[in-house]
């Protein structure tokens, strides 16, 4: 699977978030049943990414009785149970369609004292809308409070997609741009991130978001802290160019020789591959966003091939792979597609 997965309800899109965070436990308030589908989905994705660890995941397990008198006995309960082990540093709280319906006041529960932060993140299911709105609602929710830590010279990567496959690698080249500018990366919002990691936010002069979608916690951020964002990973040549000159202008460092040192990393790759220079493609109909699309024309053109509507069908990577690295990436798959045809 190469697209991120962006099917399911709220509280899939909020688990996505949750379980990346080491030392927390999500509590998720409903039947068992919705507690079992996504531990398998997301055990599943562990295993094929060779990630031996099992989502940390508790269900309040809601019996017909609890949906009729009420959840709230059975999710305190829960809440105690967990924070009593002793083996976690915070608790995330989600609710099912059927926690959700029944009207149980879980931010109160969650207000008492149970010796670790819980945190109530508003799901609800399907009935709170779709894992996109989990995703965000559970980055938003976990917003540290502004203490007056000060910034540095560093950044923060918020809103990765923490399903995808390539993540590390998208990841990997970014933090490898920044390097070349002299910028470490403050904390990952919430990439296997811990509690103490998140904490940090606020220290981070720029925030990097994963892509549009994340405006809206983007926003957030800055109204909350004022940090300012770069709205996506870079995608393509001169992307990948402008997100350097970006990060310059916002941190005002002066990044000619970093930009320099790509741009000629790029003419190499271009030579690495001149032998498809000639070659006619052309792109699925259907096929990747209007960015990756976009990304798509700049390359095959750089690289000296020709967009043409009886072309060879070439592959849009979906996600698309970001940076210089990925422009090799992309040319890869696309060397194998023109080969397939003899």
């Amino acid at each position: 699977m190469n697209s991120p997965l962006e099917g399911g309800c709220t509280l899939t899109g909020a688990l996505s978030v949750t379980t990346e965070i080491e030392g927390a436990v999500t509590v998720i308030h409903g039947p068992a049943g919705c507690a079992h589908h996504n531990f398998s989905l997301f055990h599943a994705l562990c295993a094929g990414r060779d990630d031996p660890v099992l989502p940390a995941i508790v269900s309040t397990d809601l019996s017909e009785s609890d949906i009729i008198f009420g959840g709230e006995e059975s999710l305190e309960r829960t809440i105690r149970e967990v924070a009593a082990a002793g083996n976690c540093s915070l608790v995330c709280v989600l609710q099912t369609c059927v926690s959700g319906a029944i009207g149980d006041d879980v931010d109160s529960v969650c207000g008492e004292d149970y010796g670790v932060p819980v945190v109530p993140i508003p799901t609800a299911g399907f009935l709170g809308g779709g894992f996109h709105d989990g995703h965000v609602r559970a980055l938003l929710s976990l917003v540290p409070p502004a203490r007056g830590g000060k910034k540095t010279i560093s950044a923060n990567i918020v809103g990765e997609k923490t399903l995808e496959f390539e993540r590390e690698a998208h990841y990997g080249e970014v933090s490898r741009l920044l390097s070349a500018i002299g910028v470490p990366v403050c904390t990952r919002f919430v990439c296997r991130s811990s509690v103490e990691g998140i904490s940090r936010l606020p220290q981070g002069a720029v925030n990097i978001l994963r892509d549009p979608s994340m405006v809206a916690v983007g926003e957030h951020l800055e109204a909350e802290f004022g940090t300012p964002y770069v709205s996506s990973f870079p995608l393509g040549p001169s992307g990948t160019i402008c997100f350097l000159e970006e990060l310059g202008e916002i941190l005002s460092l002066d990044v000619s020789t970093a930009v320099a040192g790509e741009e000629a990393r790029q003419e190499r790759i271009f030579w690495e591959f001149r032998h498809l220079r000639g070659e006619r493609i052309r792109f699925g109909e259907a096929s990747g966003h209007a960015d990756s699309l976009g990304a798509c024309r700049e390359i095959a053109e750089a690289a000296g091939m020709a967009i043409h509507p009886s072309g060879r069908q070439v592959p849009v990577p979906d996600p698309f792979p970001v940076g210089t690295g990925g422009i090799r990436k992309v040319l890869s798959l696309w060397r194998r597609a023109c080969r397939a045809r003899v």
